[in-house]
Order: structure tokens, then C-alpha cells, then sequence
């Protein structure tokens, strides 16, 4: 941008003259910072949903017994939970709901490990991912999805005739429903937070600056063309 390369003394005596847009830079970023220590921690957690293999003689360890067919299952039960929506595909399974941004919500899924272009489904468990603002929210959501999840699964069997005896049944893994908090670096928000309104109000000064300098050197060059422009000779 020409013309708008200053010195740091120009740039301080530019911020002095542009008080008012450093008044207003001042409160917008003290208020963005007081929201972001404000700011509370949220509850997440991921509950694996395991689908498990009727048992029989020649298969008598559910938990060790894999099927394509289960893996259908499972994502039927997925979809008939979450609804026609269409669900976003991501580079790793391991995304969650928090590290998205999400501050309330949930999502119920396959897992996707075939990366960002292809597709692979290779394992019989749903991912149950919840974030809220309170553990007891959490755990709430987190109970009535996964008695969904059985009501689902009961009803799909019973609509295709499946005997009981062969049911495919589903538990949660141990451990995968412990709820965690997430609390926010308030040191590193503020900071965040002051880097970028005083980077913001320096550059609102420069531009103001910069077009200040241009209207002047406009009225100077109009200025000088008039003074050149000779007046003209009347014959006497």
C-alpha cells in the first residue's frame, strides 16, 4: 500500500491524533477478553457402542466374532437415530465433537478409518459423541441415546423376522463412558484475544492514515496543476 510505511514515532503520534478509533479498539478487545475468561468449560465424552454376534457352538465368544453383516447393522441403527441428514466425512476418526468447536451436541456414527477419500467401515461399534455445558446434561443425553440405540436395533431385528435367538445385541465398551471436563486456558484466550485487538486497531489507524495522506497529496498535485496552468493573454 503506498504511502503507508511509517516510522514508529509517526505511528505513535498516529494513534494520538486517531484517539477515538484507539478508544474504540480498547473497549472491543477488553470486552472480546472479558468474554473469553468468562467463557466455562464444557462435559464431553465418547461412548463406544459395541455390536455383538449372537453366540453359538462354533462361535461361542461374541466380542471376538466380526461380520460385515454386524457392520451393516450398525450403521442402519446409526442412520435410523440421527435421521436423513447427511454426515460429514472426516480425514480421521478420531475427531470429535469438542475439537470441531462444538459447545453443545451430539453425534452418533460409524467409523470412517478410510482417510479423506475413500470409505472403509471395519469395525461393529458406534461412536456416541456428547458435549454440554454440565456433566449431568451429559449423562442424561448420554442415557437416552444409547436406549435408543437398543430400541432401534430390537425393532430393526424384529421388522426383518430375525428369531431372538439369533439377535444381534449391543453393550457399551468399559470405560468409554466416563465423562471428562473441558475446561478453557483462560491466560491463553486473553492473550489471544489482545494479540488481535491491539494487531486491529493498529492497522484501522494505518488505513486511516493512509487515506488522510492520499486526500492531502491529491490536494497538493491539484494545487500545483493550477499553479502551472499559465492565465491567458487578452489582445489590448
Amino acid at each position: 500500500m503506498p504511502g503507508a510505511h511509517m516510522t514508529l514515532w509517526e505511528l505513535v503520534r498516529a494513534l494520538v491524533r486517531n484517539w477515538p478509533i484507539l478508544l474504540i479498539g480498547a473497549v472491543l478487545t477488553a470486552g472480546s477478553g472479558l468474554a473469553a475468561v468468562s467463557a466455562d468449560g464444557v462435559h464431553f465424552t465418547r461412548t463406544e457402542l459395541v455390536f455383538l454376534a449372537p453366540t453359538s457352538a462354533l462361535y461361542p465368544n461374541a466380542l471376538r466374532t466380526q461380520s460385515e453383516d454386524i457392520i451393516i447393522t450398525a450403521g442402519l441403527v446409526a442412520k435410523q437415530v440421527t435421521g436423513p441428514e447427511k454426515i460429514t466425512k472426516f480425514a480421521s476418526p478420531d475427531v470429535t465433537l469438542v475439537g470441531l468447536g462444538v459447545r453443545d451436541g451430539w453425534s452418533l456414527r460409524l467409523p470412517d478409518t478410510g482417510g479423506q477419500w475413500a470409505t472403509n467401515f471395519a469395525t461393529q461399534r458406534l461412536f456416541l459423541d456428547i458435549v454440554g455445558p454440565s456433566e449431568e446434561r451429559v449423562r442424561e443425553q448420554q442415557s437416552a441415546l444409547i436406549e435408543e440405540v437398543d430400541q432401534e436395533l430390537e425393532a430393526l431385528q424384529r421388522e426383518r423376522g430375525v428369531d431372538p435367538v439369533n439377535d444381534i445385541t449391543m453393550i457399551t465398551a468399559p470405560q468409554s463412558t466416563t465423562i471428562y471436563s473441558v475446561g478453557v486456558n483462560k491466560a491463553r484466550a486473553l492473550g489471544m484475544t489482545a494479540v488481535l485487538g491491539i494487531g486491529a486497531t493498529i492497522a484501522a489507524v494505518i488505513f486511516r492514515e493512509y487515506l488522510r495522506r492520499r486526500r492531502r497529496s491529491g490536494s497538493s498535485s491539484e494545487d500545483a496543476t493550477a499553479e502551472a496552468v499559465p492565465e491567458p493573454v487578452t489582445a489590448s
